[in-house]
């Protein structure tokens, strides 16, 4: 029994070793991403879309990665289309990347939330932090679309995440 216990140790000790690795260069190794279990087109009830005035059609699956599970609603009044994704990304890494001009910071759900336009235009999102990751909440925006500037689809991306606020999941 005793040198049952002793093998039990070892591999515990091994493992936690192996854990925390370093590269032979001296870098810290990498965490994995971490998964998202919530998918916006399964997590909010028809009840939340109703809140949140979205009526032509129930959600799209867009993805279902393990980091990024999004899901696409249309509106008709007015008529835009949203995207939410639930992504393994943090919330400050969506401050500092490259992709996003970030127009504001503000708090939904009392929550920490960012309100970025793409750089080079044609969308605009609403970033909520609820770990593991960020609730994103994505419009589009175009001369041929009804809204055609990025303040017009960040204010409906920001009335959507609003609408939907008591509805976010506790974590992804």
């Amino acid at each position: 029994m005793k040198r049952r216990s002793v093998c039990i140790a070892l591999a515990v000790g091994v493992a936690a070793i192996a854990g925390c690795s370093t590269p032979v260069d001296g870098a810290a190794a990498q965490q994995p991403a971490k998964e998202i279990a919530f998918h916006p087109c399964d997590g909010l009830s028809q009840e939340a879309i109703q809140a949140a005035k979205i009526d032509v059609r129930a959600g799209s699956r867009l993805s279902d990665e393990p980091v990024n599970r999004s899901c696409s609603y249309r509106s008709r009044n007015p008529d835009y289309g949203v995207v939410i994704s639930a992504i393994a990304e943090t919330f400050s890494s969506v401050e500092s990347s490259d992709r996003f001009n970030v127009l504001g910071e503000t708090d939904i759900g009392g929550r920490s939330a960012l309100v970025s336009d793409f750089r080079g235009g044609s969308a605009c999102t609403v970033s909520v932090a609820i770990e593991p990751g960020i609730l994103e909440f994505m419009i589009g925006y175009s001369e041929l679309e009804d809204f055609t500037t990025a303040n017009a689809a960040c204010d409906q991306a920001t009335k959507v995440a609003t609408a939907l606020a008591p509805y976010f999941p506790d974590h992804l």
